[in-house]
């Protein structure tokens, strides 16, 4: 079925809420609840778009954020808006060979027919009254291929399941690593795909992790649109996106650490419900503020009092009971988690009882990450103190999430405390942060990837600012390293003639010699070990020795992926 762009007036019944809202969940006119009832069984379907015609706004796309406003269309503000209004839809029709018009007497007066007709604009104007076209809608649905919601998940059988957190993670699939170049210069030509996808059919991960926060930059699956962009005529669905398969989830948080220098969190409850229900997510947490004991603002660290991080805690609570209250009342079908945050390791668990009383079977407890070892595990036994005097009923159904950790040492404790999941990105980014932990091999050892950067980067420009050679000359040593490293993995070239050309390279890089050394001894290791050789995973298999070459996001995001299959079998998948 050919694209469908289905243009909607906007209705006077609205969500009367303060805080931004995407079009479709703040009208709630008939239209808007057809559609609404339609994505509690189906995801959004891949070739629908939809367009709102606002008495304000004008004509904007279903996801464009609005605020809550009060006007009515007219002719006077119709003749204001044709000729924008127009030009918008002349613009979307370059992707939608199929337009619906579902719009009111006042609505059509804000388009000028005898453009679009001679730009031989081809659209259907719905007449008749609201129940006509309310029955044009929901053919229009029914008539769409669309994938049904995912099942809420299941509690795991013996071990915690694993999410990993998405930071953007998209790679070039077609990347030339021989040549060392992106498939196409343009990114939109590009066959990028996220990390999960680019692993199969390995399973890295029971599922993705991802954060609204991205919602308020231009990256991320979540990323802002203009309100003419096509991005914003249609929620993309998260499954599709990442791949998922029917046993992995989508799990959407708030980002709280990004905004944790701010009085209150930068995304509202109504926010977070609308964005989870609109992408299909299938489990939904709560918007939450961690109450750290200290804060940095400007770069100056600020001490946060005890009664600033106890406004935290009510603010986090209070939105975890607003949030599951307005998850009933729309009706929504991800299945919702409540964040509890604390300040004492006792303060976690008093909260429970309250939370199981407004009806969660899944809440996740966050500001782990700056707590040690020993308050995780007291956080956990007090959880379990309260798990005990629930209902056996609850008990049973009780779904506890960490955010953000992974504890090797404390790994054993965590799985025989029935905790439900946990999300890390731990081992996905060691492939870039780490001097001497990059590639974890299939023996469980750590190796240190081969440090061959960009001279084209300029950081990489700045650091060689003082070694008094020219670009041109860095180049030529930086593609001799890259060359010896692929002549080595064709057992062309000996151990020691690698490590010279990388040498001669590396050390301009480092801060003195004997770091050079250090490093390069590190590198002997990995590249006599040839572990690589020795994985079957699809980043070795297919990327050979570039998958520990540590340069660009294409070879490093695939030694993070391939980090985290290696962190997912050695939990006990």
């Amino acid at each position: 079925m050919e694209n469908h762009l289905v243009i909607l007036g906007c209705s006077a019944n609205k969500v009367a809420e303060p805080d931004l809202l995407p079009a479709l969940s703040r009208y709630d006119g008939p239209y808007y609840r057809v559609i609404n009832k339609f994505l509690r069984s189906s995801i959004w379907p891949t070739n629908l778009s939809v367009g709102v015609l606002s008495a304000k706004y004008g004509l904007i796309g279903g996801l464009t954020q609005i605020e809550y406003y009060n006007q009515k269309m007219n002719r006077d503000r119709a003749s204001e808006l044709k000729s924008s209004t127009t030009g918008t839809v002349l613009k979307w029709s370059e992707k939608h060979k199929n337009i619906s018009l579902l719009l009111g007497k006042d609505y059509l007066e804000a388009l000028n027919f005898d453009i679009l007709k001679k730009n031989k604009i081809a659209h259907k104007i719905v007449n008749g009254p609201i129940g006509l076209k309310l029955n044009h809608l929901h053919g229009l649905l029914r008539g769409f291929q669309s994938n049904p919601r995912n099942s809420a998940p299941e509690l795991p059988q013996k071990t915690p399941l694993y999410f990993l957190p998405d930071w953007d993670d998209v790679l070039d699939e077609d990347f030339d690593f021989t040549n060392d170049r992106f498939s196409h210069a343009k990114k939109s030509e590009r066959n990028e795909k996220h990390c999960v996808r680019i692993m199969q059919p390995e399973k890295i991960c029971d599922g993705i992790l991802v954060s609204l926060a991205q919602n308020l930059g231009n990256k991320g699956f979540l990323r802002k649109f203009n309100s003419t962009d096509f991005g914003s005529l249609a929620p993309k669905s998260i499954r599709e996106h990442y791949g998922l398969s029917r046993n992995q989830f989508a799990f959407g948080d708030c980002g709280a650490f990004s905004y944790v220098h701010k009085a209150s969190p930068s995304i509202s409850t109504e926010q977070a419900v609308s964005l989870y229900q609109l992408h299909g997510f299938d489990l939904g947490a709560s918007v939450d503020h961690i109450p750290l004991p200290d804060i940095v603002i400007d770069g100056e660290k600020k001490l946060l009092s005890i009664s600033e991080r106890e406004k935290r805690v009510e603010i986090t609570k209070h939105n975890a009971l607003r949030f599951i209250e307005l998850h009933q009342n729309k009706k929504c079908t991800f299945t919702p988690v409540g964040v509890i945050q604390g300040i004492s390791e006792e303060s976690y668990a008093k909260q429970l009882p309250e939370y199981i009383e407004a009806g969660y079977t899944h809440v996740a407890i966050g500001g782990l990450v700056p707590r040690s070892d020993a308050e995780i595990i007291k956080i956990i036994q007090e959880l379990n103190k309260v798990r005990q005097n629930l209902r056996p009923g609850i008990q049973e159904k009780l779904w506890i999430h960490l955010f953000g950790i992974f504890r090797p040492n404390i790994q054993e404790f965590i799985q025989s405390s029935k905790i439900a999941s946990f999300d890390s990105a731990t081992y996905f980014r060691k492939a870039w942060l780490r001097s001497n932990q990059n590639y974890l091999g299939n023996n469980g050892e750590w190796y240190s990837a081969i440090r061959v950067p960009m001279t084209s980067d300029p950081r990489t420009i700045k650091r060689l600012k003082t070694s008094g050679l020219s670009i041109s000359k860095l180049e030529v040593l930086e593609q001799k390293a890259l060359k010896s490293l692929h002549s080595f993995a064709h057992k062309n070239e000996n151990l020691n003639s690698v490590l010279n050309a990388i040498y001669e390279y590396d050390s301009l890089l480092t801060r003195n010699s004997e770091d050079s050394k250090k490093m390069i001894r590190s590198y002997a290791k990995t590249l006599t070990s040839r572990i690589w050789e020795k994985c079957g995973c699809p980043a070795c298999k297919q990327t050979g020795i570039d998958v520990i070459i540590f340069r660009g996001c294409n070879r490093n995001k695939r030694r993070g992926a391939h980090n985290t299959l290696q962190l997912y079998k050695n939990i006990g998948k």
